[in-house]
């Protein structure tokens, strides 16, 4: 639509939406047929998107040429609307550099943007304007890394707020020494297991990934297996350490998913015989079994056992 550059809205040539009834006070027309755009927004206040969106007129570029643009309030409109009037020395910079971003970024200023706010916009819009030196990666990498990967700076990106995209989207871009290890060791594990550094590798939280994602990287001597040893049961049993295995806690782990790998010696038999009556009653042992608690299981379950039952 080519923009009539004016103040005046003419009431003959409406075709679109109609302007609030406000408009037509006696104070705004003119010629008794144009309404004075700028003396209306002046007393009720402007409503430029309403304007730009109905009518073919350039308000702004009329309030610019004729000295009576508020800069300060309304910057970002030029820069949406009519950015051939752009004038870099008086636009909001520090409020409303998002716009030129997002509008016309050939306007941009790297020296005037205001990074600290809108770096993710030039991420976003016009990634060639990004300046690795200005911009905000402490809280603006995410967009880089959604929107530009390539843009990013291995040195200044903030792995601890988005390492877990860089793993997920981007794992080419992975740097061991910048990855924050603490927090999302265990993405490693989920989505790029070639990446793991053992001694990088949250054991201590995250060892449960490692049997269930990666069990060829599983390192016995490193793995979590006070809190963890039920992930070895269900995912790798073949990794099992039946010296380090936590029989105390996880005993029924073994019993449902791995009879095979079960230990008499070691085994829970005090809180959890029930299992073993339960998923795998040939191994049951009749002098460590806790009849005491447990015989209603394996009446239950393999009645013919009950004839192993010691006479007390």
């Amino acid at each position: 639509m080519k923009r009539i550059v004016t103040n005046m809205l003419d009431i003959d040539d409406i075709l679109y939406e109609k302007p609030p009834v406000e408009w037509y006070a006696d104070e705004f027309i003119i010629d008794d047929n144009k309404i004075d755009v700028h003396k209306v927004f002046l007393k009720l206040g402007e409503n430029y998107e309403w304007l730009y969106k109905y009518y073919n007129i350039d308000l702004i570029s009329w309030e610019i040429e004729n000295d009576c643009f508020d800069w300060h309030k309304h910057s970002k409109y030029v820069a949406e609307y009519c950015p051939d009037k752009f004038d870099s020395d008086k636009f909001n910079w520090e409020d409303q550099s998002d716009y030129v971003a997002r509008y016309c970024p050939d306007k941009l200023d790297p020296d005037k943007f205001n990074w600290e706010k809108c770096s993710e916009y030039v991420a976003i819009h016009c990634p060639d304007k990004l300046d690795p030196d200005k911009f905000n990666w402490e809280k603006c990498s995410w967009a880089v890394e959604r929107f530009c990967p390539k843009k990013i700076d291995h040195d200044k990106f903030n792995w601890k707020k988005a390492s877990l995209a860089i793993i997920h989207h981007y794992p080419d871009k992975f740097n061991p020494d910048n990855y924050d290890w603490e927090n999302y060791s265990l993405y490693i594990a989920m989505y790029c297991p070639d990446k793991l550094d053992p001694d990088r590798y949250d054991w201590e939280n995250c060892s449960w990934a490692i049997a269930e994602y990666c069990p060829d990287k599983l390192d016995p001597d490193r793995y979590n297996w006070e809190l963890y040893s039920w992930a070895v049961a269900r995912n790798c049993p073949d990794k099992i350490d039946p010296d380090k295995y936590n029989w105390e806690d996880f005993s029924i782990d073994i019993a449902y998913c791995c009879p095979d790998k079960l230990d008499p010696d070691k085994f829970n038999w005090e809180d959890y015989s029930w299992a073993v009556v339960t998923y795998c009653p040939s191994k049951l042992d009749p002098d460590k079994f806790n009849w005491k608690k447990f015989t209603g299981y394996v009446k239950k379950y393999c009645p013919e056992k009950l004839k192993l039952k010691p006479n007390v």
